[in-house]
């Protein structure tokens, strides 16, 4: 067929440059798993972490840094031998980092080899005399030998009281589409955008700025280059030309920065019974790229394809479409997030304000459960929308995708009361390009449980991946008081509006005030995690000159509402 010979010629092409097409993974799906690897790794990496002068950000798709002006340098290291330059990290002074890790697919697989990788660079970093936040963390696999590496992009932004913040992730992938050319425009653009995403879920749509990280084979780096910054212009973004892997492997994300003057939607503890799950759009986007690859290599599987489900020419057709929608950004929807937040340093109000944002690209469905499981809530989907079910139920069914329901670049989805939720569908349904639809709501407070349709589970391939979706994926933290004496020149420097800004944004209640003897007394309730990040925060903090930290622990009472000072 003229078809799967254009294809061939297209797997030559790649070959001819260096990439094993067959080998690569599409979009969000080159994540290093999350669940089978990244986690345990994490867990096992805790105890050798106990002693470095470094914290770990609560689990969260984005950094969030109080202030304005983010400035961002960029320190790169293999990952066997780990060379970052500590005193760089002392003189520039982040208020946090965001890591990029690519690694090698055989210790991708293996979470003691993972854990063994990443507490190589974690040992480094906590080395130094400053004590360093690991903002945002991306792991990726390559299956390329000699290609592991680490980005370590440093943050620190200009901090005023009452300025707002940044925003901070890192989104890298090898390739969306591999019928497209290596370094086109479409491929940049939603790989750009993909990086984005969890800024514009936030809110954040000010002020943006794209540090990229991407790497291919000589000469398509240039191309690859100039396509990044022309998508930038047409969102314009500043674009920072950062030092790049230079390793002739194909890479292509952003280090992406951006500002808000509110406060984001982290009210994960606002969340409650007459809650409702609006999404943008449908979920799936990867299993029709995906499978219109896969049948193009295994010509049975066409076949099969063609007679249960539609002609390869209609897949074709389906799988442009889907590229066109993925290569625009969601800055629109960005924007009407935005206009339902509070102000910084304001109040959530349930009637008013959008309680949380997630992206729901990476791990599709799963992001429902992890969310519940931070909120504390059971969440019930009556529907999950796909770009086509069929294509779907295909890619699973013949284990083209472990999850069907993932994407890139995809479908965002809001939790909020439902009045707010009907102001926002209104909206939505003015941009002609989504489908928004509310497809669930939150049942009550409870263990994070997830109810989902039947015809879910036949959408994950990976059985022990759909296990998860009924077992806890995340530890609920407990739930406890900490009264801190905070000592030093802390007084008349705006600590307590900081205070009161960082504990609402990590969900926490309580006051701060001042006290006669110089100090400051914050007596803190909430999940035991983030208090300790607000601790640490800060141990960390440039408001004022703090020199020591005083915390007695106690038993939750829920005394608390909100958080005040005085």
């Amino acid at each position: 067929m003229e078809r799967i010979k254009r294809f061939e010629d297209h797997i030559r092409k790649y070959a001819n440059a260096g990439i094993n097409l067959t080998s690569l993974a599409l979009g969000c799906s080159v994540k290093v798993d999350l669940y089978n690897v990244l986690y345990p790794a994490l867990s096992m990496a805790k105890k050798d972490m106990a002693g470095l002068n470094l914290d770990i950000a609560p689990r969260e798709d984005v950094a969030v840094l109080s202030g304005r002006e983010a400035v961002v340098s960029r320190l790169m290291s293999g990952v066997d031998d780990v060379n970052i330059d500590a005193d760089a990290v002392e003189r520039f002074e982040p208020d946090a980092v965001v890591v990029l890790a690519q690694v090698y697919q055989g210790r991708a697989g293996n979470p003691k080899e993972f854990a063994d990788a990443i507490l190589r660079l974690y040992r480094r970093l906590g080395s130094t005399r400053r004590r360093v936040l690991i903002g945002k963390g991306h792991s990726i696999v390559t299956t390329k030998p000699g290609t592991d590496m680490f980005v370590v992009d440093m943050i620190k932004t200009n901090r005023k009281d009452g300025e707002g913040y940044v925003l901070a992730n890192n989104d890298t992938i090898q390739v969306i589409d591999p019928t497209d050319d290596i370094a086109s425009y479409a491929q940049a653009s939603v790989a750009i955008s993909n990086a984005l995403n969890d800024l514009f879920v936030k809110g954040v749509h000010e002020k943006l700025t794209i540090h990229p990280v991407y790497d291919a084979p000589m000469g398509y780096v240039e191309e690859l280059g100039r396509n990044i910054s022309k998508f930038a212009d047409s969102i314009g973004a500043k674009l920072v030309n950062e030092p790049q892997p230079n390793l002739g492997y194909l890479l292509i994300g952003a280090t992406v920065t951006g500002e808000t003057d509110k406060e984001p939607p982290l009210f994960y503890d606002k969340i409650d019974e007459g809650f409702e799950v609006l999404v943008t759009g449908p979920l799936g986007q990867l299993s029709v790229i995906g499978t219109f690859v896969t049948i193009h290599i295994d010509q049975d599987l066409m076949r099969n394809f063609e007679e249960e489900v539609m002609s390869v020419d209609e897949l074709e057709e389906l799988k442009n479409e889907t590229m066109k929608a993925m290569m625009i950004p969601n800055i629109d929807v960005a924007k009407v997030i935005d206009n339902h937040l509070p102000m910084s340093g304001g109040e959530f109000d349930p009637l008013k304000h959008v309680a949380a944002t997630v992206d729901i690209s990476g791990p599709g469905i799963f992001v429902f459960k992890e969310l519940a499981e931070q909120a504390g809530v059971n969440i019930k989907l009556d529907k999950v929308p796909l770009i086509n079910e069929e294509v779907a139920r295909f890619a699973a069914e013949n284990f083209i995708m472990a999850d069907a329901t993932a994407g890139t670049n995809g479908s965002l989805a809001i939790i909020a009361h439902h009045r707010v939720i009907e102001e926002i569908m209104e909206e939505l349904s003015g941009i002609s390009r989504l489908r928004p639809a509310v497809i669930g709501r939150v049942t009550g407070r409870g263990g994070g449980e997830l109810i989902v349709p039947s015809n879910v589970m036949s959408l994950i391939a990976d059985k022990a991946l759909a296990n998860k979706l009924s077992m806890p994926v995340l530890t609920i933290e407990r739930q406890r008081r900490a009264v801190m004496r905070i000592r030093g020149e802390v007084q008349g420097v705006g600590l307590r509006p900081s205070i009161k800004r960082k504990a609402m944004m990590l969900g926490l209640t309580g006051f701060a005030r001042n006290e006669p003897d110089g100090t400051v007394t914050a007596v803190v309730e909430g999940d035991s995690f983030r208090i300790e990040e607000l601790i640490n925060w800060l141990k960390r903090g440039r408001v004022g000159r703090i020199t020591g930290v005083d915390v007695e622990w106690s038993e939750y009472k829920g005394e608390f509402k909100t958080f005040t000072y005085s």
